[in-house]
């Protein structure tokens, strides 16, 4: 089985990425709708939450609502603010021996996938492979700072972002690993997420996430599908999250 994969070059918000709107909103529509219009948050909480933890941002989404249609649901959706939750298996390691580089995989449907390198120079410059259409799922920008997602292994949820957008920060207003960590550290997740940094200097780090407890920053290079520890059993034997966490770590 091929997947197609699809770049667009556009350093300002324009016909492309609307375009790409129109195309891929349908879908992304019923999956924000799929437990109820209720279910999500209004959109002047969801703008609220914008300006308090990503504010340098803020304008930015503005522009993409308008590109969107400037309806109500559309953008409510393009905050990412309590949307619903997604599981996703993936490894990634920083890899410094070298040339320093960022490798993961991605162990989910082709059907979820944007399957999108997006290179933009909104704030600065950045190339990501997109989810929900702005986010991240990994990417690097002009400073040299990398950043990769997989899924932390908890079913819990709590008031917060989906990761795509905070990567989106990171990558749009960090120029290293250091200040990644703060805006980590610092803006709320919805759902427990792993994120593997490196920048030019060849400093690496993992950031343990969660909506229920204090953010962990670690020097692993690498990651899988748990964080510490094992904490869902079913899903961990699933995806071998602890054979792959071995395997990069003897690399």
């Amino acid at each position: 089985m091929f997947l197609a994969l699809s770049t667009i070059d556009e350093p300002t918000p324009g016909h492309k990425w609307q375009s790409l709107f129109q195309r891929y909103w349908p879908n992304y529509e019923k999956w924000y709708l799929s437990e109820g219009y209720m279910a999500r948050p209004g959109y002047l909480t969801c703008y609220e939450a914008l300006e308090i933890y990503m504010p340098q941002i803020v304008p930015l989404y503005e522009k993409l609502c308008e590109l969107a249609g400037g309806g109500d649901l559309p953008a409510r959706f393009l905050s990412l603010y309590n949307p619903p939750p997604y599981l996703s298996g993936c490894s990634q390691l920083a890899w410094t021996k070298g040339r320093n580089a960022l490798i993961r995989n991605y162990d989910y449907s082709s059907k979820l996938f944007d399957g999108i390198f997006l290179k933009t120079n909104w704030l600065k410059p950045v190339i990501a492979m997109t989810d929900c259409m702005w986010g991240v799922l990994d990417g690097m920008n002009a400073d040299g700072l990398a950043v990769s997602l997989s899924f932390g292994g908890r079913k819990v949820y709590g008031n917060g972002f989906g990761i795509p957008i905070i990567l989106r920060y990171v990558l749009e207003t960090c120029s290293t690993v250091l200040e990644a960590k703060n805006v980590l550290l610092s803006v709320p997740i919805h759902m427990q997420y792993n994120v593997t940094l490196i920048d030019k200097s060849g400093q690496v780090a993992t950031a343990f996430l969660a909506p229920d407890r204090p953010a962990e920053i670690s020097l692993n290079p690498f990651a899988t599908n748990h964080q510490h520890y094992v904490e869902w059993e079913e899903y961990g034997q699933m995806t071998k999250t602890v054979v792959r966490e071995q395997f990069l770590r003897e690399i």
